[in-house]
């Protein structure tokens, strides 16, 4: 991951830094906080992605910043409207005064500075108290909690908004390997913080005689040494999860999928974004103009509520944990699934309706399970092996054959019905060849077949295709044999080889698999370019 690190003013700053320290009489070697919201290890926080048109939020305006004079960093802040807790922050946080002395001399920072109303949230946020106030954090037990938090929003060098490296992990200079980083949408410039929290920037290019002042409308915290926030607190905490939250509101019965994601419990949430679930809408109601909010309509709550259940593991799987192309339960239930395909630039989800998705963003760490960030909502499969062979052309002659071969619609029942089958399902032209083999007669097809005295056959046959476990292609054993369903004592074997798998039946004759991975909602469906044969009597 690229970070802006800016060394040569990291240098300057950390050179300026320590003479200010020994001219406070504060020592070099005073130990860095280590309060819960201090400097950790982690990674760069994960790529933001696109925030709703921006809200006005206090900050200095434009005539006012060209009009007074020009004065150091701590001297602007001093003296525009709307600073006052953030100049009250630097004084309670210093040591010795190291901080407000810094931004106070010669440099070239530039300082991310929170508005008051920003404060008064994070006081709100970090207490649970809906009155508290920016006073109320600045306690003698926070001092190195404010402390990390203020140099968190310090660069070591001039940028201006033009400047901004957006997309890349800052790197500002006092907080140890923290990073933050900043993307835009549309005109406004949103910074997604260490926590996954988004703070908007409300004014910028501030000019210091010492740097630059951008405005923020929510104070950034660095990452935490371990979660502190549910998985519901998290994703109330980033405004491109403001769809999300709605719906899960709207879709719980008297709230519970809002308290079963915000009590204790190890789950995994596969998060759309707002983006995600706008394009959702556009996609299920084929308006070009649809959001997210139109499908929270009382007509589409149990969808709703399924999909969103769809997105949910009852266990805590961190990325390092997912398994390429193997099937994934989600609480759903009903036999849903789908699988994560690794080995491109992001892993891709494949939903069970067969639509790629990219996780954007992994290992968000909640106090209840981990976060991943998706662009595209996934959909469970809604429709059985059956409705799924019907809805396809290349497999009408299976389709035929099946309800040919049913006793009072058996087969077709159960292919229509709940369980986790997998059916290896021949092509027409599989079932073409089969008819040319059978009857020897080279212009034979399929419906040559389906006659009285084949019933017997084609029902063997047919339940020969029918495994009764769903065995995604990467959970296919190889070079074992393999019992199906309803065949008796009858099996076949797969093995790979350079062409790909390739099924050799009880008559040691060969079939390919040409498809894969076609999902219902009661298992799933490979592909076949010939039809298999159970031992002959």
């Amino acid at each position: 991951m690229t970070h802006a690190r800016f060394p040569s003013a990291r240098l300057l700053a950390l050179t300026v830094l320590t003479a200010t320290l020994a001219a406070c009489g504060g020592g070099g070697d005073t130990p860095a906080p280590t309060a819960v919201l201090g400097a950790s290890q982690t990674a760069a926080p994960p790529a933001a992605v696109a925030a709703p048109a921006p809200a006005p939020a206090p900050g200095p305006s434009a005539q006012s910043t060209q009009t007074m004079p020009k004065t150091t960093i701590v001297g602007m802040a001093s003296a525009l409207p709307g600073f006052s807790s953030l100049v009250a922050a630097l004084q309670f946080a210093s040591e010795g005064g190291d901080l407000v002395s810094l931004l106070s001399a010669p440099g070239t920072f530039t300082v991310f500075a929170p508005t008051d109303e920003a404060f008064d949230k994070l006081a709100r946020e970090l207490t649970r108290n809906p009155a508290a106030t920016a006073a109320d954090l600045l306690v003698p037990a926070n001092k190195a909690l404010v402390r990390a938090v203020l140099q968190y929003h310090v660069l070591g060098a001039t940028v201006r908004k033009a400047d901004v490296p957006l997309g890349a992990a800052i790197d500002p200079v006092l907080a140890g390997n923290d990073t933050f980083r900043i993307d835009a949408k549309g005109d406004a410039l949103v910074i997604t913080d260490g926590r996954f929290r988004t703070s908007r920037i409300v004014a910028t290019d501030v000019t210091a005689t010492n740097g630059v002042i951008h405005a923020i409308d929510r104070v950034i915290l660095p990452a935490a040494a371990e979660a502190d926030r549910t998985i519901v607190e998290i994703a109330t905490g980033n405004e491109n999860f403001s769809t999300l939250v709605a719906a899960l509101q709207f879709a719980s019965n008297d709230g519970d999928l809002v308290s079963l994601l915000s009590g204790p419990g190890t789950f995994t949430v596969f998060a759309p974004t707002n983006d995600a679930f706008d394009a959702l809408a556009r996609e299920l109601t084929s308006n070009a103009n649809a959001t997210g909010n139109d499908l929270l309509v009382p007509a589409n709550k149990a969808l709703v509520r399924d999909v969103l259940r769809y997105h949910a593991l009852v266990s805590e799987v961190f990325a390092a944990q997912l398994k390429s192309g193997r099937a994934i339960e989600p609480a759903l239930g009903s036999n849903s699934y789908f699988k994560v395909e690794l080995g491109g630039a992001k892993p891709v989800i494949v939903d069970g309706r067969g639509r790629n998705t990219n996780i954007i963003a992994t290992d968000i760490d909640a106090t209840n399970g981990v976060v991943h960030v998706l662009d595209r909502v996934i959909l469970p499969a809604n429709v059985s092996i059956v409705q799924l062979a019907a809805g396809a052309p290349q497999f009408s002659s299976l389709v035929a054959a099946l309800q040919f071969a049913s006793v009072d619609g058996d087969l077709v029942a159960a292919l229509s019905g709940p369980g986790t089958f997998t059916v290896l399902a021949p092509t027409n032209a599989a079932f073409d060849a089969l008819a040319r083999e059978l009857t020897h007669n080279p212009k034979a097809t399929a419906a040559d077949l389906l006659v009285p005295d084949n019933r017997a056959l084609v029902r063997a046959v047919l339940e020969y295709h029918v495994l009764g476990i769903r065995a995604l292609r990467a959970e296919v054993p190889l070079g074992t044999p393999i019992d199906p369903l309803l065949a008796g004592t009858a099996t076949f074997v797969v093995n790979a080889r350079a062409a790909g798998l390739v099924v050799t039946d009880a008559r040691n004759r060969d079939a390919n698999i040409i498809a894969t991975d076609l999902f219902a909602n009661n298992g799933v469906v490979h592909a076949i370019d010939r039809v298999i044969l159970p031992p002959a009597h």
